[in-house]
Parts: C-alpha cells; structure tokens; sequence
C-alpha cells in the first residue's frame, strides 16, 4: 500500500553500446542468466566511475572486465576463467571483484593482473559472491547469491574485516544482491531479488545485525539488483524486469522513477561519475549498453583512485 503521489519519471539517455568487435559473438558460455529476450553475447554489470573519468564494467558470461575512457574507447582490461558481477574500489588502487566462480578477486588496473582476494570461508567455496561494497574503516561487505531463492533461503551477507576476520550477518537471504551502505554507516541496505524486496540491516557498534526489515517491496519476475547512493541519502534501486530505477529517500519515501531510453529492459546496476560526480551511469545488460541521466547532486560514494590504467 502507497498513498504517495506518482514520482515523476526520467527518461535514460543511451551513452554507449558496446561494439559488436568487442561482444563475444564466436565464443561459447555456460553461463545462462534465465533471461526471455535475445541474448546479443555480452551481459554487463558492476559499473564503477573511477576518478579519472573512466567507467569499468564486467561481461558475466565471458569472465572480462572493459574500460569505457572518456572518449567512449572500449577496451578488454582482464579475461579470466571466471563470473564476474561486482566492482568495488579499493584503498590500494584496485578493483576488488565479486566472482560466481572464483570468489573475492583482487584486479589491478595499471598491470592488467588479476589475483584472488578471498575464495574459501575457512575450507569452503562460496555459493555465488554477486555484489560488494566497502566502508570507511576498510571493512568489505558482499553478498553470496548462488541459487538461493525462495525455495531456499540460505544465501549469505558476509563482512571481511581489515584484520581478515569474516563474520555472518545474514545466512537467510533470499538471492542477496547488490549492497550499499546508507551515508552515516549505520545502515546496510541489501537487495533480496527473489523476494522483490531490499532489507535494512542495522549495523551495532560491536559488529552484529539485529531486527532487519524489509525496506522496500516491488514486483515483477525478477526483482531489485544493484544499489545506490546520492549525497543527500536517496536510494537508488536498479530493478531489471520493470526497466526502471526507482529512487527513493532515506525514509523509502518515493522521489523518482529512472525508466529505460532504449528497447532494453535489464537495467541492473548503477554508479556515478562523471565530471562533477553527478552522472548516473547505468548497465542496460543485456542489450550491452550503457545509459546516463545527469542527477541534480553528487553521489554519495566518490569515485576511486584506481592504478594507472595501461594502454
């Protein structure tokens, strides 16, 4: 029930496609995304705007990471035998990667390398790392997706310390998704996309989580995917089968409603960038493409300082 006035809608613009020259046409992949429409040989996700003003994002089922500059250039930065879902920046200049396959991986822009990070808790695999954010004190959340859904809700919500202690806040989730943390830390806000839903998760002084709650409710066959977060604390939720994002602020009051500027629908995560930090990019996933809507304040995470990007 929402007795709230219709927000208005915003229309994306299309920033980029991606070339058909870098699109995977004569390769094979065992990745399937359960996917209706046609699939054109690439699946993007994972946006991050680094400080230079350029936009990294992954390719799942062909296990790449692509640079975007600012001249709209695409380059393949790193391939590897894995799922890649997540970017996030790290203090050391890296891109650490949230990979179905391979774990926590750590890439380094400047050298192109790619290393794992964290693949095991004590001996075991993960079921299906998706999407990962960092805190102010270098505390790494992530999310553990697998197959988990509503037939079985055992997905993970993981905290990696800087001290390498990993700790459990939640082992009942239900497709656990993108993340991202409200502005004062306090709050971890999670998209569940098999139960339409985004959970708060308060954050105690002592580490734990206690009296989560279902902070938004959508609908549709595939529900909320990636997070994120402006300066004045709304919340942006990419949800791929509505072709929308929808905004909402930190009472989940609605603001605004981001819609599609192409025929594509999947429009799964979201970051800013840009010169003034106030472009919202988008990835149109499995159209390949990239779209932008100018945003009237800056996002609330900056962009990373990443490695010296090699040529």
């Amino acid at each position: 029930m929402n007795f709230y006035p219709v927000p208005p809608v915003i229309t994306a613009e299309l920033y980029l496609r991606i070339p058909d020259n870098i699109r995977c046409v004569d390769q094979d992949s065992e990745w399937r995304g359960g996917f209706a429409r046609k699939f054109q040989h690439i699946f993007l996700e994972g946006p991050v705007a680094d400080s230079n003003g350029n936009l990294y994002v992954v390719d799942i089922p062909y296990g790449r990471i692509l640079r975007i500059d600012t001249d709209k250039n695409v380059a393949v930065m790193c391939k590897w035998d894995g799922e890649p879902n997540g970017l996030v920046g790290a203090a050391d200049g890296k891109l650490l990667v949230a990979d179905y396959k391979q774990g926590i991986l750590s890439f380094d822009p400047a050298t192109r390398e790619i290393k794992p990070h964290l693949t095991r808790k004590n001996l075991e695999r993960f079921k299906g790392p998706n999407d990962l954010v960092v805190d102010s004190k270098g505390n790494l959340y992530f999310t553990d997706q697998g197959q988990t859904g509503m037939t079985d809700q055992t997905g993970k919500v993981y905290r990696l310390s800087p001290d390498g202690r990993l700790d459990t806040l939640v082992d009942n989730g239900i497709s656990p998704n993108g993340l991202v943390l409200s502005l004062d830390e306090k709050f971890l806000f999670v998209a569940m996309t098999r139960s339409n839903q985004v959970w708060r998760l308060p954050l105690h002084a002592n580490g734990t989580t206690t009296k989560a709650g279902v902070f938004f409710q959508s609908f549709g066959n595939a529900g909320p995917d990636g997070l994120a977060l402006d300066e004045e604390g709304n919340l942006f939720i990419c949800h791929p089968s509505l072709g929308s994002v929808f905004v909402v602020d930190a009472n989940g009051i609605p603001k605004a409603r981001i819609v599609s500027g192409t025929e594509g629908i999947n429009l799964t995560n979201c970051c800013f960038g840009g010169p003034e930090h106030k472009t919202l990019y988008i990835t149109d996933s499995l159209e390949g493409n990239v779209q932008i809507v100018e945003w009237h304040c800056r996002g609330a995470v900056p962009a990373p300082r990443l490695g010296a990007s090699g040529s």
